[in-house]
């Protein structure tokens, strides 16, 4: 199951000066507070919903230090999708 982590106000107030793509998500980078980075992940409606490489977001709200729009992308959905069906 997928855990969705909120982005901070900050982090959120910077997305929505970028355009979305046209289902209402963004390609983001995430920095953490102990060093780690995260890129491409995928914003969506104030949150992370996805994270290139793991089956479920792998960090918590408070760890965020900060998220910022990437030109890193990757096809999410079908990433998915073959993840789920190596499971069944």
């Amino acid at each position: 199951m997928t855990r969705l982590v909120p982005i901070p106000h900050e982090g959120v107030q910077r997305l929505s000066k970028h355009e979305k793509k046209e289902w209402g998500y963004q390609f983001v980078s995430v920095a953490l507070k102990d060093g780690r980075r995260f890129d491409p992940a995928v914003a969506s409606e104030g949150y992370i919903v996805e994270v290139k490489g793991h089956m479920d977001v792998p960090f918590a709200a408070e760890d965020v230090k900060s998220v910022a729009v990437t030109r890193k992308h990757w096809n999410f959905r079908r990433e998915r999708l073959d993840k789920l069906r190596e499971f069944a």
